[in-house]
């Protein structure tokens, strides 16, 4: 069977989101070797410019949890784009676990990730994480919509 190099890529950065949990430092420095040093990353809260910040803020999450992990239930790649849908699981030093459903999505060219967006939902993860503010968020949610 045939795999093109952006799935495998795929492949590769689901192994590595996945290794946070047992092999953070290892996982930080595979991940550094997928992307180019320009790479430009933006999620809901950031937007970096260039892999040294980007392992910069992997870094920082890393180092304020004491747990962080990562379960990708789908990786694609073809063309100049790979897709990675996962659920990150991060429990800060203090405080309760948090789980986030995400998406990756990543421009790809050379072989490397040029371009990174993740998308998750910040509101709602804190909101089904935090006893208090779930049942303030279930009280108000329907009143929304």
């Amino acid at each position: 069977m045939f795999i093109s190099s952006t799935q495998e890529l795929a492949v590769r950065l689901r192994d590595v989101y996945v290794s946070f949990a047992h092999d953070a430092e290892g996982a930080l420095t595979r991940l550094a070797d997928l992307y180019d040093r320009d790479v430009v990353f933006r999620d809901p809260l950031q937007t970096l410019n260039g892999c040294e910040a980007f392992v910069a803020m992997n870094r920082r999450v890393m180092t304020r949890a004491r747990h962080l992990s990562f379960d990708v239930k789908d990786s694609l790649g073809g063309g100049d784009s790979l897709f990675l849908a996962w659920t990150m699981s991060y429990a800060p030093r203090r405080g309760p676990t948090l789980v986030f459903e995400g998406a990756s999505y990543a421009r790809v060219q050379g072989g490397v990730i040029v371009e990174q967006r993740d998308y998750w939902d910040l509101l709602s993860s804190l909101a089904e994480s935090i006893p208090i503010v779930r049942n303030l968020y279930a009280a108000l949610a329907p009143r929304l919509g």
